[in-house]
């Protein structure tokens, strides 16, 4: 049972992880960048939603109502809310 809790443990962190990349800014510091959604799919496994697009509450990339209302559950932070 433990083994099976450490292995889940490090598939969301590894999955964490794979959604950033760090890159020098232009000040020279390393800031940690999150990676542009390949699947109009949008949060922490999946990275933000190409330009102008939503992230639902559902990590659905669009541009409805339902995706970009904050009050629905829009994520600014994988994407533009209105």
């Amino acid at each position: 049972m433990k083994a099976a809790i450490t292995t889940i443990i490090l598939v969301l962190a590894l999955s964490a992880i794979s959604s950033t990349e760090a890159r020098p800014d232009r000040d020279g510091l390393w800031n940690v960048v999150f990676r542009q959604s390949r699947n109009d799919q949008c949060g922490p496994a999946h990275g933000e939603c190409k330009s102008g697009l939503c992230c639902s509450l559902y990590n659905e990339c669009g541009n409805s109502v339902a995706h970009c209302n904050v009050s629905l559950g829009c994520k600014n932070k994988w994407g533009v809310c209105h």
